[in-house]
């Protein structure tokens, strides 16, 4: 597809704060056209806020200040790149949490950012955009989903040729699913209980799905890939494209539910640190849905929602949509 010509004369910069119920991502980009985004930063941290919420509806005290201090580091980030428009997003955790407008009104006070929540249909939608940008046309004919395994919430979309037609969110995510189901420990009884629940989640809302090619996007496909690849420390441009067969999960599965944290951080030195403890579920949430969909394999991308969300932005400010974005980096 061709990209529309902008008219756009300069550079634009833009920023997205993607705040989920297990990570807390920055992104920092530009384009001077539509159709093209260049990646200035892309940045990684932990906040777990998320943490209890499927239990108590509320967003704990301690999760809101690891959330704020990661806050006000983006926002030294930001004042760095001369960023002066960003758009801060939230996802399921805010969407469930009971004093979601309480924590909205304290992330303006003590960091300057507006929070926009995202409906899980609205997260599904720019998912997909994010999660297929910077592939060719070709690799987008025909039937193509998408799949991000959050902490709270799995999207799972449909598209057609590139273009979006539907999607779900799904209230099984890596953290709600460890929380409910394999802490303090994973068993047999309790494993199975996870599955039971997340096929019955997929059964539900995904009556009769049909696709060829599935693409994974978040921490547990990207986390799986870092450690088929047996990567030393995480590498995006490496990790990005890798496909994972269905018995590749169902392996790393078995094994990563055998191991401790501790243990798979020692075997595994990519996986994250903050991540180790809630992979089993979402190692678990990819093998059932790769089975439910009766898939041999999926493509891990290291793209996904906050990615939909800058492609959104620059759409907005340049007023005019592209069908295809390719994705360069400094």
């Amino acid at each position: 597809m061709d990209c529309i010509a902008s008219g756009i004369g300069h550079s634009m910069k833009q920023a997205v704060i993607d705040i989920g119920t297990n990570t807390c991502l920055l992104l920092i980009a530009e384009s001077d056209h539509v159709g093209e985004i260049k990646v200035i930063r892309d940045v990684h941290n932990i906040a777990r806020l998320g943490a209890g919420v499927d239990r108590t509806k509320l967003i704990q005290a301690e999760s809101y200040e690891r959330l704020k201090n990661i806050l006000l580091g983006c926002q030294k980030i930001l004042d760095e790149n001369n960023v002066e428009v960003t758009a801060v997003i939230a996802t399921s955790a805010m969407r469930d949490a009971e004093n979601k407008e309480e924590i909205a009104r304290k992330i303006k006070s003590d960091c300057g950012f507006d929070v926009e929540i995202l409906s899980g249909e609205d997260e599904s939608i720019w998912s997909f955009r994010g999660a297929v940008c910077g592939l060719q046309s070709n690799e987008l004919r025909g039937t193509v989903a998408t799949l991000d395994i959050g902490g709270g919430s799995t999207e799972l979309s449909i598209g057609e040729n590139g273009i979006y037609l539907y999607g779900r969110s799904i209230n099984i995510g890596a953290v709600r699913i460890k929380e409910r189901f394999l802490s303090p420990s994973s068993d047999e009884s309790s494993i199975k209980s996870a599955r039971d629940f997340i096929q019955t989640a997929l059964r539900n809302t995904f009556a009769n799905i049909k696709t060829h090619r599935l693409i994974a996007v978040a921490g547990t496909p990207t986390a799986l890939a870092a450690m088929k690849l047996k990567l030393l420390t995480f590498d995006a441009k490496k990790v990005n494209g890798t496909i994972l067969t269905s018995e590749d999960v169902k392996i790393m599965t078995e094994e990563i539910l055998s191991l401790s944290a501790e243990q798979l951080i020692r075997k595994y030195p990519a996986v994250h640190p903050s991540r180790a403890d809630i992979l089993p579920a979402g190692a678990l949430i990819l093998e059932e849905i790769l089975w439910y969909l009766n898939l041999k394999e999926v493509r891990v991308s290291t793209y996904g929602l906050r990615y939909g969300i800058m492609i959104r932005e620059f759409e907005r400010m340049m007023g005019a949509k592209s069908g295809e974005w390719l994705i360069t980096s400094e």
